[in-house]
């Protein structure tokens, strides 16, 4: 990572090549993500048009991190457009695992918060996470998100074995609120 500058920024249309890519490599090399092996993954042509679709909805947004014109890492939020729950994000998060551990989650995790802080749509911000993962869990904590529960064999491995996944949320208070 030392050779190019790490950038977090709103997906675009052109990166829906790479953001595609990313996510069928995330699929086979993690064993973290909460959907299994049969979950639908989007074409480049299917991702293109959903980041186009997206883009201008004040409740959602996908982030992307990027190595020159390579998409490493994604931060997803993605939200119900019913009035009733559309002021809460659903987060999903993905990074190559080249680069796990080298502060690429952080950094998308922090632009992430700070867009929430500057939305007024997003209220709540809820993910789920294999209870294993505590490297996730941890990153999560650090950014104010508290673990609500358990779904007991929320997720299973691919040998077969069950495994708990933690539901978790971070409430997003604005101060002026409060005043």
């Amino acid at each position: 990572m030392a050779e190019q500058e790490l950038v977090i920024e709103e997906a675009q249309r052109e990166d829906a090549a790479s953001l595609a890519c990313l996510l069928e490599t995330v699929a086979l090399e993690s064993d973290f993500l909460a959907q299994d092996d049969r979950s639908s993954i989007l074409s480049a042509e299917q991702l293109a048009t959903y980041i186009e679709g997206h883009q201008h909805r004040l409740n959602e947004i996908c982030l992307v991190a990027k190595l020159g014109h390579e998409v490493i890492g994604v931060c997803n939020v993605t939200s119900d457009q019913d009035t009733k729950t559309s002021h809460i994000g659903d987060v999903f998060i993905a990074v190559s695992k080249p680069y796990w551990g080298n502060g690429v989650g952080q950094f998308l995790m922090e632009t992430m918060i700070d867009w929430t802080d500057h939305t007024p749509a997003i209220r709540r911000l809820e993910l789920t996470v294999q209870a294993r993962n505590e490297r996730a869990v941890h990153l999560y904590q650090k950014f104010g998100f508290d673990i609500e529960g358990t779904k007991k064999r929320g997720a299973r491995t691919k040998n077969g074995e069950f495994l708990d996944v933690y539901l978790m949320a971070k409430l997003i208070d604005r101060s002026e609120e409060h005043t």
